[in-house]
């Protein structure tokens, strides 16, 4: 088995990092807003006492297909306005926060409602990262139009009051053009009554993985956590073990499906909402579903639903 090796690397100018280098066999970039002697041309970003300032700037300098890391240190901020503010073009590239809690690279999506952010290629890696919304009714925060993009450990919030998002993540309009999309261990509180779902799939999906997510939401009531355009499917799926408050108080409430020809497995989720009616949780035919539980009662555990199969 490979052994991990920590070891100095000197960099142009004689300044040295300690650079893991068996996680990688590409460029290692990192982005700091805070550097005095920072910028965003070719020649910054080797390490970081000369990082690039933005994180658009650090892509533009990345090699597809070869594993390039980006780091964005902590306390990095940046306020994103327009349509592809940030557009992730190169294939196989991780961006990596640092830091902890309000100390984690922040991205302010503001000065209008079509700010997004574009992940446009392949194997897109965001982890660590917080997703800000600072404007009113943002459309989509991150529009996805690869395979394989993932989302770890991020985090998307409301920066204020009335400043909110409509879709935290949607989907291309071609047929399984986003299939591995993958969200984990993340945390939305995305809590204005206008939003429209956390996920919008607008075409068929294979592989979609959603676990072990934390979600506050304020999705209205005609809407899910994670909405799927009719007559598309979603196919091998993993939801498993989300947490999720949901504020609505009618609807399908964690996914909602048309189809018959989903697959995949929907379990252990805990959802809490305000649906007194007659709560649907999946609505997904096609998927297995074990051990989900929802509860309308502020003082009551969760029962399964749908009922245990006898």
């Amino acid at each position: 088995m490979a052994k991990t090796e920590l070891f100095v690397r000197q960099q142009n100018g004689g300044i040295y990092t300690v650079v893991n280098e068996s996680l990688t066999t590409g460029n290692i970039f990192f982005v700091d807003s805070g550097s005095s002697t920072g910028g965003t041309s070719a020649g910054f970003g080797n390490s970081p006492d000369a990082p690039f300032t933005t994180i658009d700037s650090a892509i533009n300098q990345c090699t597809a297909s070869q594993g390039d890391i980006i780091y964005v240190m902590a306390g990095h901020s940046e306020t994103l306005t327009g349509a592809s503010a940030i557009t992730c073009d190169v294939a196989g590239v991780s961006i990596i926060g640092l830091g902890r809690g309000t100390d984690r690279p922040t991205l302010l999506l503001d000065a209008g409602a079509s700010v997004t952010i574009v992940v446009s290629a392949a194997n897109v890696h965001f982890e660590n990262i917080i997703f800000s919304a600072g404007h009113a009714d943002i459309t989509v925060a991150i529009d996805v139009s690869a395979a394989s993009a993932t989302f770890h450990k991020c985090e998307w919030k409301e920066n204020t009051t009335a400043e909110n998002f409509l879709t935290c993540i949607r989907t291309s309009a071609v047929a399984n053009a986003c299939d591995g999309l993958s969200v984990t261990n993340s945390v939305v509180t995305d809590v204005d009554t206008a939003c429209v779902n956390f996920i919008t799939v607008r075409e068929d999906i294979d592989l979609f993985v959603m676990n072990d997510n934390f979600i506050e939401l304020g999705v209205n009531d005609s809407n899910a956590v994670i909405g799927v355009a009719s007559g598309k499917d979603v196919t091998s799926c993993q939801i498993l073990r989300n947490y999720i408050y949901r504020l609505n108080t009618a609807g399908d409430l964690l996914i909602d499906s048309d189809t018959t020809a989903n697959s995949g497995l929907i379990a252990h989720n805990r959802i809490g909402h305000a649906d007194t009616a007659g709560e649907v949780l999946i609505d997904a035919d096609g998927v297995r579903q074990f051990d989900n539980l929802g509860t309308a009662t502020n003082t009551a555990s969760g029962y399964i639903l749908p009922a245990i199969d006898s």
